[in-house]
């Protein structure tokens, strides 16, 4: 006897800690979850899915009744309808290589070739200048060698930053159209 009242005891106590989790959108179209219904706001009680513990969820019921016309009315006693609203647009999930998204490489590998791109017409500019030292006093025109090394040496560690990174997408997996 005393081991059929554990056994009734332990299984009420499971069937108990069993939570359901409710869901409901607000008027935003915000899809919202909680373990507990009094967290749900009242206006969202009667369009709240039940979605049991390791279940699939609940149909959705909705308290509207449709007259001829088109025109909603309350329900009468006893009256439901269930909603068979449409699925959630699923987004088309990104790939992921080494632990960035498709999105993640585009913008490191674009970020990367554009300051390459804008140090390189930087250096142009300035060795134009030094084509010309008649126009410039000498002060000026070790200045401008100074900023030259100076591009040349950043462009240098931009390009193996560069190179590091294409090693590292290739060993990823990162196709070459995301490289570009």
């Amino acid at each position: 006897m005393m081991r059929f009242a554990c056994t009734v005891t332990i299984l009420a106590l499971a069937v108990a800690a069993q939570a359901d989790i409710y869901k409901w959108v607000d008027q935003r179209g915000t899809v919202n979850y909680t373990e507990d219904l009094g967290k749900v706001p009242k206006k969202y009680r009667k369009k709240v899915t039940v979605i049991p513990e390791g279940g699939a969820p609940a149909a959705e019921v909705t308290e509207t009744v449709v007259e001829r016309g088109g025109k909603e009315k309350k329900p009468e006693t006893g009256q439901k309808e269930v909603e068979n609203a449409p699925a959630p647009k699923q987004e088309k999930k990104k790939a992921v290589y080494g632990g960035k998204d498709e999105d993640a490489w585009k913008t490191e590998f674009r970020t990367l070739r554009s300051e390459i791109k804008a140090n390189e017409a930087e250096l142009a500019a300035r060795r134009g200048r030094l084509a010309n030292p008649g126009t410039m006093s000498r002060g000026d025109f070790l200045g401008v060698q100074r900023e030259v090394k100076r591009i040349e040496e950043t462009l240098t560690g931009l390009n193996t930053k560069l190179n590091a990174l294409e090693e590292s997408a290739q060993r990823v997996g990162v196709p070459l159209e995301l490289r570009k």
